[in-house]
């Protein structure tokens, strides 16, 4: 039975003390645990990919899939060819539209299509397809990031990942988002830009499968 009144010194004093206790016992495991540096975030993701030694051992990479456009009901074959230290062409055909192109020869940067035909890529679009063919870029060396920045911890893609604020020494700026489980890189925000000015972009990193040393 509960029974409402006064409560005397004795009972608010053993209140008091309890409340304390509660506290004190609450406190630490309320406390989350302190979040690691970039550094870390990234040298364990390096470890969880094959290590930065099976990394520097490749000299070139060629990758092949399907592209699907669901706006449009397009589908098409994609392929990316990429070589050390900073050369790559991405080439997508679609079916009733031809095959469009882009690349970069460690200078020059071009885009290729059956509407516009060939152009050369200038400016800021220039500067993000130079840091986009570094072939090293998962290393994270000083030759290709200028500063790297621990932002916190949050749900990405249905995981809890770190997002780290990477500058590269371009000046480009991204957000990197890795998984807290496996240490694998799952997710890429940046602004971009595009024929129709600058775009924030998301990229998200899934479904890694073994190839030879590494994991992609």
């Amino acid at each position: 039975m509960f029974r409402r009144g006064r409560c005397g010194p004795v009972q608010m004093a053993c209140f008091a003390a309890a409340a304390v206790v509660l506290l004190s016992a609450a406190g630490p495991r309320a406390q989350q645990a302190p979040l690691p540096g970039a550094r870390e975030v990234i040298d364990r993701y390096l470890q969880a990919s094959g290590g930065a030694a099976a990394f520097k051992a490749v000299r070139s990479i060629r990758g092949r899939g399907k592209l699907s456009i669901s706006s449009q009901n397009m589908t098409g074959d994609i392929e990316m060819m990429a070589a050390r230290p900073n050369k790559m062409i991405t080439r997508v055909t679609l079916p009733g539209v031809g095959r469009l192109e882009e690349g970069f020869d460690g200078k020059i940067g071009w885009s290729l299509d059956p509407v516009n035909g060939p152009a050369l890529v200038t400016g800021r679009a220039l500067t993000e397809r130079a840091d986009e063919s570094w072939f090293d870029a998962p290393l994270h060396a000083p030759d290709y990031v200028r500063e790297m920045t621990m932002v916190g911890r949050e749900d990405f893609d249905k995981r809890s990942a770190y997002r780290i604020k990477v500058v590269l020494a371009s000046g480009t700026e991204q957000f990197e988002l890795f998984d807290v489980e496996t240490g694998l890189q799952i997710g890429l925000a940046a602004t971009r830009d595009t024929p129709f000015g600058s775009a924030p972009t998301t990229t998200v990193y899934r479904d890694y499968q073994k190839h030879g040393a590494l994991r992609l």
